[in-house]
């Protein structure tokens, strides 16, 4: 046995009790552990659902059992299951409904192609009846299509179309007579109806969820609860088909989705583990739900908190900035001023539960921590691991307050290898230089978890992630701050214990050692060997969860 296989057998293996018949065993393996001295072992074995044993190949098949499952890895690279920090299993499974438009890339990769597809798809539909599309187009604020435009494809259909940030849609004329909305139509709390800035009529532009869904609850429908369950099974199988067997749903808009969920898991569907946040909107909505909350953590589904919104995106020019100069901010307004942030979160924070916030500009992220400080000082509390989601542009002030509050990064550095051209394009070379610090928060101490974040991300494999917070490179080979890069070893740890820290789970999952479940993925490349160009065709042979395989 090598000296360092030795010591994660001394490590991780030691007299831990196997009594009772093992489950399932993998052998002659590459298996990196995640452990805190980072060990690779040979072998594993599971039984009821969690790790029993870790050494060498000999050792673990020692334990075979009668009824044991033995799989002979051949090699292959296994890892513990990537648990993604920031998605949305049930609205990302419903963009593949029936029925519905597919403008995700790459079907739609220009305005042309876009505008040819609802032209198409017009034909075929019956006059009067709504033309949706899924989350969503590609294209930035400044290249998208008008409501004239679409119109001009087609005149006989209200047409919603959303763009794949979430952050604002495009319809046409028939579409806001439909919603009732002209001229006269104020802007709903936290939203805006982009308008003409001569007439002032509706422009066909509605930014941040509450303008989009002055249409979108009429063209997306009444789902029903079959269809929720539909969508939350579609996510999940996608998911677990890329190596995720732990997510956080941070956006539960509706109590019948987190019905759903509890549902599923009621009934054994859910085959993979959930933690779920549900959305504040408002400070009204707030005062009427945080009393009602119902609070439930069980092996698959666990209610962790609230989720708030304080800017957008860069893609639709409503990242809350200092420099509102920058094309990524010149849209962007505030959706709670800072005294109703503050409100809205000390009474969140009071529940005694995670609250998170999506901001992405660095006005947005110290609004964000001013609030999350302001409840502190009136209610301190240890541990309470409030998080920032995406984190795209923070000062150094902002990291240091962080450090200092105790908060967590959630983030998705995928987004530099998809978008950073783009983002340089809506901002700067300067402000890039400061985009997605993961090196500098790493060393800082600051607990970062990646989540991929689709629908709002064009693609859900947590290969990107890896490639992006490795290389920093975009296709074009634009590679902002370079010397934010991490290393590959750092990377895989903050997409599984760091993902488990960040919903407070880092003691049962997110690396394999004795005691905690046995979910793992067995994987076609050696993450920690493997190139750039491999990553890139990294994929999940086998994905394990609880000991069971959810996925081959």
């Amino acid at each position: 046995m090598s000296t360092s296989l030795g010591r994660a057998v001394d490590a991780l293996n030691a007299p831990v009790a196997v009594a009772g018949e093992i489950d399932l065993i993998l052998l002659n393996g590459k298996i990196i552990t995640v452990s805190a001295d980072d060990a690779i072992i040979e072998a594993v074995a599971v039984r009821g659902g969690k790790i029993a044993a870790v050494g060498t190949t000999q050792e673990i098949r020692a334990l075979t059992g009668a009824n044991t499952r033995v799989i002979d890895l051949g090699g292959k690279c296994v890892t513990p299951g990537l648990v993604d920090s920031h998605i949305h299993i049930l609205y990302y499974g419903e963009q593949f409904r029936e029925g519905l438009l597919d403008i995700r890339f790459p079907k739609a990769r220009s305005k042309e192609e876009l505008l040819r597809l609802v032209e198409m798809r017009g034909k075929e539909t019956p006059k009067g009846e709504w033309i949706t599309g899924n989350q969503g187009f590609t294209m930035g604020i400044d290249n998208t299509l008008t409501r004239f435009e679409l119109d001009a494809v087609a005149p006989h259909h209200p047409v919603y179309l959303r763009h794949f940030s979430g952050q604002f849609a495009v319809v046409n004329t028939l579409a806001l007579q439909e919603a009732g909305i002209d001229r006269k139509t104020p802007d709903p709390y936290g939203g805006k109806i982009g308008r003409d800035a001569t007439s002032g009529e509706p422009n066909g532009l509605l930014f941040h969820y509450p303008a989009e869904n002055l249409v979108g609850r009429r063209a997306y429908g009444i789902r029903s609860e079959a269809d929720r369950l539909t969508a939350v099974r579609e996510g999940q199988r996608r998911a677990l088909a890329t190596g995720y067997t732990s997510a956080q749903d941070v956006i539960v808009m509706r109590q019948e989705d987190i019905d759903t969920y509890r549902k599923l898991a009621r009934e054994s569907g859910l085959k993979m583990r959930l933690y779920i946040m549900q959305y504040l909107h408002s400070e009204q909505q707030a005062l009427k739900l945080l009393p009602q909350v119902q609070r439930f953590k069980d092996e698959w589904l666990t209610f962790g908190g609230w989720k708030l919104a304080v800017d957008g995106g860069p893609g639709a020019g409503t990242s809350l900035m200092y420099d509102r100069t920058l094309r990524a901010a010149n849209r962007s307004y505030v959706y709670h001023d800072q005294s109703t942030l503050d409100r809205i979160v000390f009474q969140a924070h009071k529940t005694g539960l995670q609250v998170a916030f999506h901001a992405t500009g660095d006005r947005a992220i110290d609004m964000a921590i001013n609030a999350v400080e302001a409840a502190l000082n009136a209610s301190p509390r240890e541990n309470h691991r409030h998080r920032i989601e995406h984190l795209q542009f923070p000062t150094r002030q902002a990291l240091e307050r962080m450090k200092r509050l105790g908060m967590v990064v959630s983030t998705s550095p995928q987004w530099i290898r998809f978008h950073a051209d783009g983002y340089r394009q809506m901002t700067n070379d300067v402000t890039m230089e400061g985009s997605f610090p993961l090196r500098t928060m790493m060393e800082m101490g600051i607990p970062i978890a990646f989540g991929c974040d689709v629908p709002a991300t064009i693609m859900i494999e947590p290969k990107w992630a890896l490639l992006g917070a490795v290389t920093r490179t975009t296709r074009s080979g634009y590679t902002p701050a370079p010397e934010q890069r991490i290393s590959i070893r750092d990377a895989l740890r903050m997409h599984t214990l760091g993902s488990a820290y960040a919903s407070f789970e880092e003691h049962i999952k997110g690396s394999i050692e004795p005691g905690k479940v046995a979910d793992m993925v067995v994987w076609s490349h050696d993450v920690y060997t493997a190139s750039s160009d491999e990553l890139a065709e990294l994929r999940a042979l086998t994905t394990i969860v609880g000991g069971n395989i959810v996925h081959e």
